[in-house]
């Protein structure tokens, strides 16, 4: 089953278990996707899932990438560290709403244009409990405790479901949580079961 999942910065594929990122559809084969990239056009043999998705929410403007992350989980947290940082929460497979953060990347640029005191690596054995003591941990330690501390106020024990290119650094803070690299392409694997069951 070959899937792609079109975002602004990157087309990620799906290959039977193996994902990748690429430049371009491989045309010789069929295939489904979802895009939120404006400029992605129909394809002939290309079956745009958007419209299949069966989803309970009251957000307005969802992108259909947090729809189909949101998709596979009947109950829980879903947080997707990308370019941006998306946080939806799920309750009885409907969706009750969520935030939208900036990620990793855009928080380092945001410093770096106040000034060049503020540019700084990422601490991978940064301690949330502990005031820092230099400007490197200073900084991530607020970039690192606001994301963690909005998060941990809605997630009201549920389980907190991982995903996306930056996940890992943010995943660590949280002991109930669980990384899947895949969620994006397990709601589009979903929703294609159930039309070729509907197709039946």
């Amino acid at each position: 089953m070959l899937l792609y999942d079109v975002g602004n910065t990157n087309i990620k594929c799906y290959d039977d278990g193996e994902i990748t990122i690429v430049d371009d559809f491989d045309e010789k084969r069929d295939f489904y996707y979802i895009s939120v990239n404006p400029k992605i056009e129909d394809f002939k043999n290309g079956i745009d899932l958007a419209p299949y998705f069966k989803f309970k929410t009251d957000y307005k403007g969802m992108g259909i990438d947090r729809v189909s992350a949101c998709y596979s989980i009947y109950d829980g947290v879903i947080v997707d560290v990308g370019s941006a940082i998306t946080v939806d929460v799920m309750s009885n497979g409907e969706h009750l709403g969520g935030f939208i953060l900036p990620g990793i990347g855009a928080y380092k640029e945001s410093f770096a244009t106040i000034s060049s005191a503020l540019i700084f690596d990422i601490d991978n054995n940064l301690n949330l409990k502990k005031l820092p003591q230099n400007t490197n941990e200073a900084l991530n330690f607020a970039i690192f405790k606001s994301i963690y501390l909005m998060i941990k106020e809605v997630s009201d024990a549920k389980k907190i479901y991982f995903c996306g290119g930056d996940a890992l650094m943010v995943s660590r803070f949280f002991k109930e949580s669980e990384y899947k690299k895949d969620l994006v392409f397990d709601g589009m694997k979903k929703v294609i079961k159930r039309i070729k069951e509907t197709a039946c």
